[in-house]
Formats: structure tokens, sequence, C-alpha cells
């Protein structure tokens, strides 16, 4: 199971209103963090069924995202202590969530965990 509280904020928040939301956050219990990869302006998560997990099928990737790559990029992590504004992603192979992508704006991410953080909907402040 995925032990960090702020990964599992991020990918209930990206998911929020999709489709296939139940399907996708089912699949959170079922993963766990495998590998960090922390470069100078962002943080790459990687994730690993601890068992089966129901991908979604290709019909509903397909109505998820097109032809476009299997990736949801909804959220703006803010966290103003560190200068952050970064973009994050939560990306899927084979219909099942493999990745967390977070990418500073505001130049270098930390390598500690974040003690407190925002997540916003890119584009709310339009609506």
């Amino acid at each position: 199971m995925i032990e960090s509280k702020f990964i599992v904020d991020i990918i209930q928040a990206t998911i929020a209103g999709e489709k296939y939301e139940e399907q996708i956050a089912n699949q959170v219990q079922h993963l766990e963090e495998v590998e960090y990869e922390h470069m100078d302006t962002g943080l790459i998560l990687f994730l690993d069924p601890l068992s089966d997990i129901k991908p979604l099928t290709d019909q509903q990737l397909h109505e998820t995202f097109g032809e476009a790559d299997h990736e949801l990029m909804k959220l703006e992590l803010i966290e103003e202590t560190f200068k952050i504004h970064a973009d994050v992603s939560v990306h899927f192979t084979n219909g099942i969530i493999d990745r967390i992508e977070i990418w500073n704006k505001s130049g270098d991410y930390p390598e500690h965990d974040l003690e407190s953080w925002e997540l916003k909907r890119i584009g709310a402040e339009n609506q």
C-alpha cells in the first residue's frame, strides 16, 4: 500500500471527477512505492502493484485519454516555504497507475518530504 499521504492526496485529487474514478481509486490500495528518482527541479515516484489490480481496459483508456499519452495533469502543487509551484501528473501503463511526476517551475525541488502542501486545480482561478 502507498504509505505517503502526500502521494495518495495527489492521486485522489487528480482522479476526482474522472469517468472511471472509482476503478482508478481502487488501484491505490494495491500499489506500493518502489523507487524515488530525485532531480534538481523534480521528483518521479515509481509504483508497482502488490497484487492483482483491475486495470483500465483499452476502451476505458481511449475514453479517458483519446490518442494522447496516458497521463492526467490537472494539478499544481504549491508550498510557499520552499518556493514550490510545480506541475503534477499521474501516469498509467497498461491501464495501471505506474508513476507520479512533480516538476517545480520555481527552481529546485527538496529531497525531503513536504510537511504541508496545497494542491490546486490548473485553471481553477479562471473558473
